[in-house]
């Protein structure tokens, strides 16, 4: 169990992101943007698995919060059903069961995060690679901060590289048709 987790107790609204890449992205636009809400809470789920498991803690508290996951692919690399592509059904349900889920705002990045909003998909060091390219690139940096807005505040506009969405139709409707370019997952 992650202590920091802990703090969204006593914190302000909450956005449960996939990775420590989205994590560090948000944080450092917190810390260099204005206009941005102070209190917002980012929780580190260190997977897609562990999302759904945070959704029901807050669920159970009626927390109002966000969530930003990658969409991944159908298929994994071989051709097989991709698991992490399922986990999004278990995402959108468990949102569905808030005791506000019109408050429950789900983002997915269109694939993942990196080719999303950074332009390239890296296998090592994403967060240091994320911290750089937004550091150079303020278009980048700006694009961060809507998707920040968007996940605290339903009727702020979604950036492009990511979709709000509600059942697997429509987010299939935004990812590409083919199979991941990552290697199937463990386990």
């Amino acid at each position: 169990y992650d202590p920091y987790v802990a703090e969204f107790f006593f914190g302000g609204p909450c956005i449960i992101v996939e990775g420590d890449t989205e994590y560090s992205a948000f944080r450092y636009v917190l810390e260099h943007a204005t206009g941005l809400p102070g209190s917002v809470h980012i929780i580190r789920a260190r997977g897609k698995a562990t999302i759904v498991p945070l959704m029901k803690i807050l669920n159970q508290f009626g927390t109002t919060y966000g969530v930003l996951h990658d969409t991944d692919t159908p298929l994994t690399k071989s051709g097989k059903k991709n698991g992490a592509w399922t986990m999004n059904e278990a995402i959108m349900k468990t949102a569905a069961l808030a005791p506000n889920p019109e408050l429950v705002r789900v983002i997915a990045s269109i694939k993942n995060f990196e080719s999303a909003f950074l332009g390239e998909e890296v296998s090592e060091e994403k967060p240091y690679n994320a911290i750089e390219r937004l550091k150079e690139d303020p278009a980048k940096r700006d694009t961060i901060a809507a998707l920040l807005r968007a996940l605290v505040d339903g009727a702020a506009p979604v950036p492009a590289g990511a979709v709000m969405w509600t059942d697997l139709e429509d987010l299939s409707k935004h990812v590409p048709n083919e199979a991941a370019t990552e290697p199937d997952p463990v386990g």
